[in-house]
């Protein structure tokens, strides 16, 4: 007995909208009809009399049937609007994994503004750049593995932020990593990394 009940309570629940729909239309239904009895004394019969007095009911029958996919397209539609969404969080893996490509797409577009420079007269500020790119992964990928315990109070975006139009800049130069590049494999980078 509780199984079955158990049933009818998850029917209901996944059904919800289907079921508030048929419930406002039987409201309305039954609020027009009381108010037609009410204020011109007509019941259920008197609706009757006065469809039989129609000479085209299929035109009547055609408009009825409009009517009502109309006002039930209307109350679904605003039902959909009520509905709160859940927003869904990426999974802390998605997260780590695009911060990963990210941080190695920077490296690689400091390390190719060095290595393709158009003179040597700017060679001390591209290493310079170069220097700071290299401190600024480690430090970016040290958040991988090493937290402390302010960074593990944070949620995972906040700790390891993406910056969109830079990422968005780097992707359409062509920056694309390789897609199983893991969280050893940046540590390993950061330990192989000479010091400048």
């Amino acid at each position: 007995m509780f199984g079955v009940w158990q049933q009818l309570v998850e029917q209901l629940r996944l059904h919800c909208d289907v079921l508030a729909a048929m419930g406002l239309f039987w409201v309305l239904l039954v609020a027009i009809l009381d108010y037609g009895h009410i204020r011109h004394g007509c019941d259920l019969i008197c609706w009757r009399q006065q469809l039989e007095q129609v000479e085209d009911k299929p035109l009547v029958v055609m408009l009825f049937v409009v009517g009502f996919k109309l006002m039930l397209m209307l109350i679904l539609t605003l039902l959909s609007y009520l509905k709160v969404r859940p927003r869904v969080e990426p999974r802390i893996s998605q997260v780590k994994r695009r911060f990963c490509r990210f941080i190695v797409m920077r490296l690689l577009a400091a390390h190719d503004e060095f290595l393709h420079g158009k003179s040597w007269s700017d060679f001390q500020g591209r290493h310079a750049a170069l220097v700071e790119a290299i401190h600024l992964f480690r430090s970016d990928a040290r958040k991988l593995c090493e937290r402390n315990s302010t960074e593990l109070s944070l949620p995972i975006q906040q700790m390891l932020p993406v910056e969109e139009q830079e990422e968005t800049e780097l992707l359409k130069r062509g920056y694309k990593c390789v897609p199983q590049l893991r969280e050893t494999d940046i540590y390993r980078l950061v330990l192989a990394l000479p010091l400048p």
